[in-house]
């Protein structure tokens, strides 16, 4: 690309824009609407405006701080004078503005000292007199750049280093040059149905869009990015997704794996059910019977069972594994604390005693422990090893397992969880083939179904909404700002009832504040509610950066009753369940996201009686993050809680960083696109139905995208 040196190319690189492909599906965040150029008396403070400007003068400002300096420009319509101010200019530009010199300003003017500025503005040089302008400067000519000016213009995420003018060009450029070799990939019968433009042309019209003539609603969908344009390449990315997450799904159906239940495994989730002390709700037997139709099929089964805060997955899983047991086989069930995986062991064996052999590996296993636990592993004995991380080191070698439980899935990173389930692949004396295990992943945070459908979207799901018998209501308050008396007065009633309470801190101490001083934490605070709000109780401590020990005596007591207020981080948000415990209080709820809230409200509510949660808030707090908290005040359906979180944070609330980086989006979007998800969905299963391999001429352009676009990918298109 003319223009592009090994400088401009090595920071388009740092942003993995390679390729004039790569550059071609950089695609704008936003647009403005440029077509009218304003004079600067009508210009008004806070939105952003295009004028016709000539200079009147110019001056470096010192400021402060050895050898700064701000750059100034007055300039003028003959309406009024407007002031620019640059604090950092481009080397050279500081020349061009001299007196009489005319150009089009874009930019956000504010008031200073009664007077219109506009900082750092987007400048477009020239004659510029008929840019669609009402009014003209005097002496100019008709003559402007089409890029910048009189047009809608896209507005791009800031690369450091590419001036957005630049960029611009650079991307008008290879739009010219290269546009014409765009490749439709896409089977033509799909985009047909949709009455879906060409990409060469979508791609075309989401940079430099056509004119939209005053017309708002095309403006509108503009903005929106609901034009036929971006319908086109939203639907060629959901497409090309799909097809490889659904075509791995049915790969792992041509794996092999052991087929569990008939040699007494489902008699021996039917004798085990018998002996709980609740009867299943309609879900959970639904769940479990999901499973067992799924372990009995000679391929690995990969379901992920979703349910909200104490709906049962426990029971579900360990009902799933003593069908795996029964028959010889082992179990893994890796949960991402030491805290939730002793709580699962524990729960194992209070639900079902010596009727399963249990066994627990974590960092606080003895070597003594831990070489016996190995040992029996290795030598293939049937039993359900519950364990951190730990399960994944080298030194853990099953010579039998049969069926992995990951709880939380997305807590761990995508190795962690390939890791475990490669130690499950064994040579079976049963089929005399190599073997895959069977995965069950579990989640506590309800999985919005679009999110489901992608970054999931090769597990078969088991919902269980239904809640069990007995679970007591939970009352929600937001509290901005100082007004906590009536929150706590409610705490310290619940405490002299008898019952216990929790406070939720985000920081550990105020070291790690890094600038946020307003922040509490929990140390400073566990001393302040001790000495000033609840001198009459036992206040203990909780939080990460404690040894397990001290964790797990802290636990054990606060189980006990002994200590009655647990102030503490998010270590408790998944698996801690003390049924007497009626009240928490979350400090800085605004800086949790509304699926974290409420997983931390279900430490609460898990007994009998009423139960209360308090949001506390700063009193600066904006509209929107009130309106945020208060979707909890609202419902306490996790689900309907998981879909707003969703529309207001994105994927990696439930994903994490990696895994939300690994969703290849770049104009899709999972929320407001989701009617476009399911359409591509639907199209790319009939496609895999029909052709899974692509062998047909006219799908070899999607073949072929496949190929180009790395291993990985694929890989994952070859078959097996």
């Amino acid at each position: 690309m003319k223009g592009v040196g090994p400088r401009l190319g090595a920071i388009f690189q740092s942003r993995g824009i390679e390729t004039v492909r790569d550059l071609l599906h950089f695609f704008p965040r936003a647009y403005e609407d440029r077509t009218k150029v304003l004079s600067v008396a009508e210009l008004q403070e806070g939105i952003k405006a295009t004028v016709a400007l000539r200079v009147i003068s110019s001056r470096k400002v010192p400021t402060r701080g050895f050898g700064k300096s701000m750059f100034e420009v007055r300039a003028t319509d003959d309406s009024a004078v407007l002031n620019l101010k640059w604090f950092y200019l481009p080397r050279g530009m500081d020349h061009k503005f001299t007196a009489g010199a005319q150009f089009l300003a874009t930019g956000t003017p504010k008031s200073f000292r009664g007077v219109l500025e506009v900082i750092h503005p987007e400048i477009s040089w020239g004659k510029t007199a008929d840019v669609a302008a009402p009014r003209s400067v005097p002496g100019a000519t008709p003559e402007a750049d089409p890029l910048h000016t009189g047009r809608v213009v896209p507005i791009y995420t800031e690369i450091e280093g590419v001036a957005s003018r630049l960029l611009r060009k650079i991307l008008w450029d290879a739009l010219g040059k290269y546009s014409s070799v765009l490749t439709e990939d896409i089977p033509r019968r799909f985009t047909e149905r949709h009455a879906l433009p060409r990409v060469a042309e979508s791609v075309r019209d989401i940079h430099f869009p056509k004119s939209v003539d005053d017309n708002d609603e095309a403006m509108r969908e503009l903005v929106e990015f609901r034009t036929p344009s971006h319908a086109r390449l939203i639907y060629d990315e959901f497409f090309k997704f799909e097809f490889l997450v659904l075509r791995q799904r049915l790969q792992m159906e041509k794996e092999n794996a052991l087929s569990i239940g008939l040699n007494g495994g489902r008699k021996a989730v039917e004798d085990l059910s018998k002996l709980l002390p609740f009867k299943l709700t309609g879900d959970q037997t639904k769940a479990v019977d999901e499973i067992l139709r799924d372990l009995a099929a000679p391929h690995p089964m990969n379901r992920l069972v979703q349910g909200d805060v104490g709906s049962g997955k426990t029971a579900v899983a360990l009902l799933s594994a003593a069908s795996v047991l029964a028959e010889g086989s082992q179990v893994a069930l890796m949960a991402p604390t030491e805290i939730l995986a002793e709580q699962h062991f524990k729960n194992a064996q209070k639900l079902f005693g010596n009727r399963l052999s249990l066994a627990l590996l974590t960092g606080r296993s003895t070597n003594s422990e831990r070489e016996v636990l190995l040992a029996r592993l290795a030598a293939g004995e049937p039993i359900m090893v519950i364990g951190t991380h730990a399960l994944i080191e080298e030194p853990v070698v099953f010579k039998s397992l049969a069926l992995v439980m990951i709880d939380e899935q997305h807590r761990f990173g995508v190795e962690q969880r390939r890791i475990l389930r490669r130690k499950g692949i064994h040579h079976s004396d049963v089929t005399k083939s190599l073997v895959n295990p069977h995965s069950l992943v579990l989640t506590a945070t309800p999985i919005p179904r679009t999110l489901a459908l992608t970054a999931y979207g090769d597990l078969a799901v088991s919902m269980i909404k239904e809640m069990p018998p007995g679970r007591s209501p939970i009352t929600t308050k937001v509290i901005r700002g100082t007004s906590r008396a009536g929150a706590i007065d409610r705490v310290r009633a619940e405490l002299r009832a008898g019952r216990q309470a929790y406070f939720i801190f985000p920081l550990v101490d105020q070291s790690e504040a890094e600038g946020f001083q307003s922040l509490r934490s929990a140390i400073v605070e566990a001393e302040r509610l001790q000495r000033e709000e609840f001198p009459e109780f036992k206040v203990g401590l909780l939080h990460g950066q404690m040894k397990s020990d001290e964790k797990n005596q802290v636990m054990a007591d606060f189980k006990a009753g002994t200590v009655h207020l647990l102030v503490s981080t998010t270590v408790v948000e998944v698996g801690v369940d003390v049924p007497n415990a009626t009240v928490i209080c979350i400090d800085h709820a605004e800086r949790f996201g509304l699926s974290q809230l409420h997983q931390l409200r279900g430490r609460v509510g898990r007994g009998s009686h009423p139960s209360f949660c308090f949001l506390f808030t700063g009193s600066h707090g904006s509209e929107s993050t009130t309106a945020r908290l208060e979707v909890l005040e609202e419902t306490n359906d996790g689900f309907e809680i998981a879909e707003a979180d969703l529309r207001i944070r994105g994927p990696g609330e439930f994903l994490g960083i990696r895994q939300a980086g690994g969703l290849p989006f770049k104009l899709a979007d999972l929320v407001r696109d989701r009617d476009w998800l399911l359409k591509a969905r639907d199209d790319a299963m009939e496609l895999l139905k029909s052709d899974p391999d692509l062998t047909l001429s006219e799908h070899s352009p999607l073949r072929v995208y496949f190929e180009r676009e790395g291993k990985l990918q694929g890989d994952r298109l070859k078959t097996s």
